[in-house]
Protein backbone atom coordinates (compact mmCIF):
# COMPACT_ATOMS: atom_id res chain seq x y z
CA UNK A 1 0.00 0.00 0.00
CA UNK A 2 2.83 2.30 -0.33
CA UNK A 3 1.52 3.79 -3.30
CA UNK A 4 -1.66 5.13 -1.44
CA UNK A 5 -1.36 8.47 0.12
CA UNK A 6 -4.42 8.86 2.58
CA UNK A 7 -5.15 12.32 2.96
CA UNK A 8 -7.69 12.12 6.35
CA UNK A 9 -9.93 14.82 7.55
CA UNK A 10 -9.35 17.58 9.05
CA UNK A 11 -9.76 18.23 12.39
CA UNK A 12 -10.49 21.31 14.40
CA UNK A 13 -8.66 21.43 17.91
CA UNK A 14 -10.86 24.35 20.23
CA UNK A 15 -8.59 27.07 21.40
CA UNK A 16 -5.80 25.06 21.72
CA UNK A 17 -3.40 26.19 18.48
CA UNK A 18 -0.14 23.95 17.33
CA UNK A 19 2.84 25.65 17.64
CA UNK A 20 5.35 22.56 17.07
CA UNK A 21 5.17 19.50 14.31
CA UNK A 22 7.12 17.21 16.41
CA UNK A 23 6.71 14.23 18.59
CA UNK A 24 6.80 16.63 21.41
CA UNK A 25 4.63 19.04 20.53
CA UNK A 26 4.40 22.82 22.26
CA UNK A 27 0.51 23.81 22.81
CA UNK A 28 -0.58 27.57 23.22
CA UNK A 29 -3.52 27.88 24.88
CA UNK A 30 -4.77 31.17 26.34
CA UNK A 31 -1.41 32.56 26.56
CA UNK A 32 0.20 29.82 28.05
CA UNK A 33 2.80 27.26 26.74
CA UNK A 34 2.49 23.58 27.59
CA UNK A 35 5.09 21.07 26.29
CA UNK A 36 5.17 17.33 26.57
CA UNK A 37 3.90 14.56 25.07
CA UNK A 38 0.94 13.76 27.49
CA UNK A 39 -1.39 16.64 25.99
CA UNK A 40 -4.31 15.54 24.41
CA UNK A 41 -6.30 16.88 21.71
CA UNK A 42 -10.14 16.30 20.77
CA UNK A 43 -11.68 16.21 17.35
CA UNK A 44 -14.18 17.90 17.12
CA UNK A 45 -15.08 18.07 12.85
CA UNK A 46 -13.68 16.45 10.24
CA UNK A 47 -14.11 16.13 6.34
CA UNK A 48 -12.67 14.08 3.71
CA UNK A 49 -15.00 13.09 1.18
CA UNK A 50 -17.66 15.95 0.61
CA UNK A 51 -21.24 15.37 1.17
CA UNK A 52 -21.15 12.10 3.13
CA UNK A 53 -21.70 13.48 6.69
CA UNK A 54 -24.16 16.23 5.31
CA UNK A 55 -26.81 14.23 2.43
CA UNK A 56 -26.14 10.44 3.56
CA UNK A 57 -25.58 10.89 8.08
CA UNK A 58 -28.74 11.96 9.94
CA UNK A 59 -27.87 15.19 11.61
CA UNK A 60 -28.29 13.62 15.05
CA UNK A 61 -25.48 11.48 14.81
CA UNK A 62 -22.96 14.44 13.13
CA UNK A 63 -21.43 15.46 16.36
CA UNK A 64 -20.61 11.27 16.90
CA UNK A 65 -19.71 11.49 13.46
CA UNK A 66 -17.24 14.18 13.77
CA UNK A 67 -15.55 12.35 16.45
CA UNK A 68 -14.47 9.50 15.44
CA UNK A 69 -11.83 8.02 13.13
CA UNK A 70 -12.38 7.57 9.35
CA UNK A 71 -10.63 3.91 10.04
CA UNK A 72 -13.80 2.81 11.53
CA UNK A 73 -16.31 4.24 9.10
CA UNK A 74 -16.84 0.97 7.76
CA UNK A 75 -18.18 -0.79 10.75
CA UNK A 76 -19.73 2.58 12.51
CA UNK A 77 -21.40 4.48 9.31
CA UNK A 78 -21.53 1.81 6.25
CA UNK A 79 -24.63 0.75 7.18
CA UNK A 80 -26.26 4.56 7.52
CA UNK A 81 -24.97 5.39 4.26
CA UNK A 82 -26.57 2.30 2.52
CA UNK A 83 -29.36 3.04 4.37
CA UNK A 84 -29.66 6.41 3.23
CA UNK A 85 -29.44 4.82 -0.57
CA UNK A 86 -32.22 2.07 -0.11
CA UNK A 87 -34.52 4.35 1.78
CA UNK A 88 -37.30 7.12 0.98
CA UNK A 89 -36.70 9.96 -1.33
CA UNK A 90 -33.62 7.74 -2.85
CA UNK A 91 -35.27 4.16 -2.84
CA UNK A 92 -32.47 2.56 -4.72
CA UNK A 93 -32.19 -1.65 -4.59
CA UNK A 94 -30.17 -2.88 -1.62
CA UNK A 95 -27.33 -3.86 -4.43
CA UNK A 96 -27.01 0.17 -5.01
CA UNK A 97 -26.76 1.09 -1.39
CA UNK A 98 -24.03 -1.26 -0.48
CA UNK A 99 -21.95 -0.82 -3.56
CA UNK A 100 -22.51 3.42 -2.68
CA UNK A 101 -21.53 2.57 1.06
CA UNK A 102 -18.17 0.76 -0.09
CA UNK A 103 -17.22 3.78 -2.51
CA UNK A 104 -17.35 6.22 0.38
CA UNK A 105 -16.25 4.62 3.19
CA UNK A 106 -13.20 5.33 4.51
CA UNK A 107 -14.12 9.21 4.70
CA UNK A 108 -10.74 10.27 3.22
CA UNK A 109 -9.25 11.47 -0.33
CA UNK A 110 -7.47 8.40 -1.31
CA UNK A 111 -4.75 9.18 -4.30
CA UNK A 112 -2.60 6.57 -6.14
CA UNK A 113 1.17 7.94 -6.53
CA UNK A 114 1.84 4.82 -8.94
CA UNK A 115 -0.76 6.82 -11.43
CA UNK A 116 0.24 8.09 -14.55
CA UNK A 117 -2.61 10.44 -14.53
CA UNK A 118 -1.83 14.25 -14.59
CA UNK A 119 -4.93 15.83 -12.52
CA UNK A 120 -6.82 14.50 -9.83
CA UNK A 121 -9.75 12.89 -9.92
CA UNK A 122 -12.77 12.38 -7.47
CA UNK A 123 -13.42 8.45 -6.63
CA UNK A 124 -10.64 7.79 -9.29
CA UNK A 125 -8.77 5.60 -7.27
CA UNK A 126 -11.89 3.73 -6.20
CA UNK A 127 -13.42 2.88 -9.56
CA UNK A 128 -10.66 3.20 -11.75
CA UNK A 129 -11.46 6.54 -13.55
CA UNK A 130 -14.83 5.66 -14.66
CA UNK A 131 -16.58 8.44 -13.01
CA UNK A 132 -16.39 11.94 -15.21
CA UNK A 133 -17.55 14.62 -12.87
CA UNK A 134 -15.16 17.38 -14.01
CA UNK A 135 -17.14 20.77 -14.72
CA UNK A 136 -15.10 21.09 -17.46
CA UNK A 137 -15.55 17.58 -19.12
CA UNK A 138 -12.47 16.12 -18.78
CA UNK A 139 -12.62 12.03 -18.06
CA UNK A 140 -12.05 10.86 -14.77
CA UNK A 141 -8.30 9.05 -13.80
CA UNK A 142 -7.18 6.73 -11.72
CA UNK A 143 -5.38 9.22 -9.27
CA UNK A 144 -8.10 9.84 -7.38
CA UNK A 145 -8.26 12.94 -4.97
CA UNK A 146 -9.80 15.87 -5.55
CA UNK A 147 -9.51 18.63 -7.89
CA UNK A 148 -10.74 21.84 -8.07
CA UNK A 149 -12.93 21.16 -11.21
CA UNK A 150 -14.53 17.85 -9.45
CA UNK A 151 -18.33 18.46 -8.85
CA UNK A 152 -18.55 16.64 -6.41
CA UNK A 153 -21.76 18.02 -4.95
CA UNK A 154 -23.28 16.03 -8.33
CA UNK A 155 -21.09 13.05 -7.65
CA UNK A 156 -22.44 12.56 -4.56
CA UNK A 157 -26.00 13.16 -5.78
CA UNK A 158 -25.48 10.93 -8.78
CA UNK A 159 -24.37 8.08 -6.35
CA UNK A 160 -27.57 8.20 -4.34
CA UNK A 161 -30.26 9.32 -7.41
CA UNK A 162 -28.28 8.71 -10.34
CA UNK A 163 -26.75 5.88 -12.04
CA UNK A 164 -23.31 6.85 -11.42
CA UNK A 165 -22.79 3.76 -9.22
CA UNK A 166 -24.69 1.16 -11.06
CA UNK A 167 -23.06 -1.30 -14.18
CA UNK A 168 -24.59 1.54 -16.65
CA UNK A 169 -21.46 3.81 -15.61
CA UNK A 170 -18.80 1.56 -14.10
CA UNK A 171 -17.94 -1.51 -15.98
CA UNK A 172 -15.61 -4.16 -14.57
CA UNK A 173 -13.18 -4.90 -12.98
CA UNK A 174 -13.33 -2.42 -10.28
CA UNK A 175 -11.18 -3.66 -7.87
CA UNK A 176 -10.73 -0.86 -5.46
CA UNK A 177 -14.25 -1.01 -4.13
CA UNK A 178 -14.48 -3.67 -1.72
CA UNK A 179 -17.13 -4.37 0.95
CA UNK A 180 -16.54 -2.02 3.97
CA UNK A 181 -17.67 -4.09 6.46
CA UNK A 182 -16.58 -7.42 5.08
CA UNK A 183 -14.98 -10.28 7.13
CA UNK A 184 -11.22 -11.82 6.23
CA UNK A 185 -9.80 -11.09 2.57
CA UNK A 186 -11.09 -7.72 0.67
CA UNK A 187 -13.66 -9.38 -2.19
CA UNK A 188 -13.52 -7.13 -5.09
CA UNK A 189 -17.62 -5.74 -5.64
CA UNK A 190 -18.93 -5.69 -8.84
CA UNK A 191 -20.85 -2.63 -9.81
CA UNK A 192 -24.81 -3.31 -9.34
CA UNK A 193 -27.14 -3.41 -12.21
CA UNK A 194 -29.60 0.14 -12.75
CA UNK A 195 -32.82 -0.61 -10.84
CA UNK A 196 -34.73 1.94 -12.92
CA UNK A 197 -35.42 4.10 -9.71
CA UNK A 198 -32.96 7.23 -10.70
CA UNK A 199 -34.37 10.73 -9.79
CA UNK A 200 -33.40 12.22 -12.73
CA UNK A 201 -36.06 14.17 -13.80
CA UNK A 202 -37.18 11.58 -16.72
CA UNK A 203 -40.86 10.06 -16.46
CA UNK A 204 -42.36 12.79 -13.78
CA UNK A 205 -39.24 11.90 -11.24
CA UNK A 206 -37.76 15.53 -9.77
CA UNK A 207 -33.97 15.48 -10.61
CA UNK A 208 -32.25 15.43 -7.49
CA UNK A 209 -28.79 14.75 -9.34
CA UNK A 210 -27.94 18.01 -10.36
CA UNK A 211 -27.34 21.05 -8.66
CA UNK A 212 -27.81 23.16 -11.09
CA UNK A 213 -24.21 24.87 -10.65
CA UNK A 214 -22.36 25.26 -13.86
CA UNK A 215 -18.77 24.80 -14.30
CA UNK A 216 -18.63 28.88 -15.78
CA UNK A 217 -20.24 30.23 -11.90
CA UNK A 218 -18.03 27.85 -9.35
CA UNK A 219 -15.66 31.08 -9.37
CA UNK A 220 -12.62 28.94 -10.62
CA UNK A 221 -9.47 30.91 -11.50
CA UNK A 222 -7.09 28.34 -12.48
CA UNK A 223 -4.28 30.65 -13.50
CA UNK A 224 -3.50 32.48 -10.38
CA UNK A 225 -3.63 31.74 -6.94
CA UNK A 226 -5.70 31.22 -4.70
CA UNK A 227 -7.33 29.59 -7.45
CA UNK A 228 -11.25 30.65 -6.01
CA UNK A 229 -12.80 33.85 -7.09
CA UNK A 230 -14.82 35.26 -4.72
CA UNK A 231 -17.98 32.99 -2.87
CA UNK A 232 -21.05 32.52 -4.54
Amino acid sequence: MKRLLTILSTAAFGVAALASCSNDPTVTSIGTNTTGNNILFKEVDRIGKPGIKELYIPFSTHATYNGTSPQSDGANFAPTIAGFVTGSPANRSAAIGTYVSALLVPDALIGDLGSSATYASYLGWETGGQIAVDCTGLPGTTFGGRSLQDDVVNAMLGLAFGNLATSSTLHNPTPNVVSPTGTGSPTPLAPPPDDGAEKNGANGTPNLTNQDVSCANKGLTPATFPYLGEPL
